[in-house]
């Protein structure tokens, strides 16, 4: 079904009035209880057998001596808990793993083979490996092999013979055979569907899973296949963001959506490769490929903004990329920090003493289970022909709710190309994505669903909608869609909290919207317990035990180019102000330890740069 509005009859107009209304007694649908507390469905998903949150160092030694010193040294210098990657599982690494699980940490690690992509080729892990992580397994510690840009490389290098050759070398033409046709975005002929591709994608994740011994971290980068891996069983959903990829924050909104649908934890790994150029410890210089050196790649205030960012979004594990080449001036005794250890110290000190609560995200986008929205390579499953209804999916996460973050299909700003990766959020980041495949427990936790892109409507997800109706729910939808579920469920079309949107064409893009702006503006009053208005910036809302923190990140003031030195403008100051919406006793900036004075608005001064976390104690 297309997403094109047709024009409404007064009696639609009527209906969509008339749904809105509320019932005498009764608290109207989709409105907000600020004083109940999270629901258990969206707690925080740690991985299985760890603390909330874990930040890893990256680049683990084999050799167990040099391991033990490491470890000694994350410990004194309050640089992690964790490891990702560790040593490749193999015979020779057992007594390393055996070591770590006497540390209590979880840890992640790589194959060990440069095919680890290639469906049929030679990276198979045994019985030698699955031993090796053995007094893992028996501590009940978390481990993962991960499975990296399985999407990138499934649409785009699985057909690349340059690719190959670099892979394979001599070998090369003993696993041609394995590579896809050219043109074919990594099927093995073009698929006349959404079905027929998710089918294929599927067995291709499920027969890599098998091979890394069915206990696979999903890392991707280049695509937004985050619900899928969940769906298919990857024990930690996992994004990989920084490098050159874009659609940082509709990432993070896949994959908590993601995590809570499938009760699997989520991570962000944190790439410092930036257009050819790479964070590495030392002074900045030329080598061959790019730009190396502490002021190399991305900037120290972007690592810090996402670093805290993920960690606030609710992921269990924050990796910043080869931090053991980057946290260290040498990578052995006496292991000393550089600038950038010493940030990655304080801002793993400061989440282990603050709770971060439970991301507060009131409205679902639910878009449908085989949608396999792909932004980066801009259709559906890496190769259909997107649709109105695809469009307007693509241009709700891209021109309205994190704008401007696409930095792969517009030409990133020349001066500051840094500046596409964190984006100002005008409503907030209150936003899930879920599949239509959620369950009606999951979907009914949702004060707000809001239909996006062509959907299916067939019983399953009928009935899913007709328990979060009942439930309280708001579903707001397009003319289009109501009138798909007022042909497949007639009585349903007219319940109770059932919103017909208006049609709206957004002067941004010149095409029919999924929703208005101003209709988005109006949720954002309804539905969360602060207000933030002032300078443009980037902002969350979580719900604690004790009341609600709010997170104010200005991506504005730092200039950073991948070769060369970050230029701070330091009158690039974000003025803020806070309304609260609930009575709260007192109030708190984290970050500054400040406490601040009371009252109806608290106005608020972020450097560029910078992140603030303000905490209202309600209780």
């Amino acid at each position: 079904m297309s997403l094109l509005h047709p024009r409404r009859p007064a009696a639609a107009l009527l209906l969509g009035f008339l749904t809105l209304l509320s019932r005498s007694g009764e608290a109207a649908p989709g409105r907000v209880d600020f004083r109940q507390p999270s629901p258990p469905e969206f707690a925080l998903r740690p991985l299985p057998g760890h603390v909330p949150f874990i930040f890893s160092i990256y680049g683990a030694p084999a050799d167990l001596p040099a391991l033990r010193q490491l470890t000694e040294v994350m410990r004194r210098e309050s640089l992690g808990n964790g490891l990702d990657p560790g040593p490749t599982p193999t015979p020779s690494t057992k007594p390393v793993y055996d070591y770590l699980a006497t540390l209590g940490w979880p840890v992640v690690c790589y194959p060990g083979c440069a095919d680890m992509q290639i469906q049929g080729g030679g990276c198979v892990l045994g019985p030698d490996a699955a031993s090796a992580l053995g007094a893992m397994d028996r501590a009940g510690l978390f481990t993962a092999v991960q499975l990296g840009e399985w999407g990138y490389y499934l649409h785009n290098l699985s057909h690349n013979e340059r690719w190959w050759h670099d892979v394979y070398g001599k070998e090369f033409e003993s696993f041609r055979h394995l590579m896809k046709p050219p043109g074919l975005s990594g099927y093995d002929h073009r698929p006349t569907s959404r079905r027929e591709c998710y089918d294929a994608v599927k067995a291709y994740f499920s027969s890599r899973s098998r091979d890394l011994l069915g206990r696979v971290i999903s890392v991707t980068g280049h695509s937004h296949y985050e619900a899928y891996a969940g769906e298919w069983g990857a024990r930690c959903i996992g994004l990989e963001v920084g490098e050159n990829i874009a659609f940082t924050q509709s990432k993070l909104a896949f994959a908590r959506g993601a995590s809570r649908q499938w009760e699997v934890p989520w991570s962000v790994q944190v790439s410092p490769w930036f257009s050819g150029a790479c964070t590495t410890s030392g002074p900045l210089r030329r080598e061959a490929g790019g730009a190396r050196g502490l002021e190399a790649g991305h900037s120290l205030s972007f690592y810090e903004r996402m670093w805290l960012h993920a960690w606030f979004a609710g992921a269990a594990l924050v990796t910043p990329e080869n931090s053991i080449a980057i946290f260290f001036e040498s990578q052995a005794d006496p292991w000393k920090l550089t600038e950038h250890g010493r940030k990655g110290s304080e801002v793993f000190r400061f989440t282990q003493s603050h709770d971060r609560g439970v991301p507060f995200t009131p409205v679902a986008v639910v878009i449908d289970h085989l949608a396999g929205y792909n932004g980066y390579m801009d259709k559906p499953w890496g190769i259909l022909e997107p649709t109105p209804g695809d469009r307007a999916l693509r241009d709700l996460f891209d021109h309205q709710l994190f704008p401007g973050g696409d930095h792969i299909h517009s030409k990133p700003e020349p001066v500051n190309p840094e500046k596409a990766y964190l984006r100002p959020t005008p409503f907030g980041e209150m936003f899930d994505v879920q599949l239509t495949s959620a369950s009606a427990r999951i979907l009914s936790r949702y004060p707000v669903l809001l239909l996006a892109g062509d959907i299916e409507f067939d019983d399953r997800f009928i009935a899913a909608l007709e328990q979060a109706l009942k439930s309280g729910t708001r579903l707001l939808l397009s003319a289009a869609h109501h009138a798909e579920l007022r042909r497949r469920a007639p009585g349903l079309s007219r319940a109770r909290g059932v919103e017909l949107l208006e049609p709206w064409v957004n002067p941004a893009t010149g095409r029919p919207a999924a929703i208005s702006d101003e209709r988005l503006r109006r949720l954002s009053r309804e539905s969360l317990p602060v207000e933030v208005s002032g300078d443009p910036l980037e902002y969350a809302i979580n719900h604690t035990p004790t009341g609600w923190v709010v997170e104010l990140v200005n991506n504005e003031g730092v200039a950073k180019r991948p070769e060369s030195p970050a230029v701070v403008d330091p009158a690039a100051v974000a003025h803020v102000t806070l309304r609260p919406r609930v009575p709260y006793s007192a109030a708190r900036e984290w970050r500054s330890e400040r406490d601040l004075p009371k009252g109806s608005t608290l106005p608020l001064e972020i450097g560029p740069g910078k992140s603030a976390f303000v905490e209202l104690i309600v209780r």
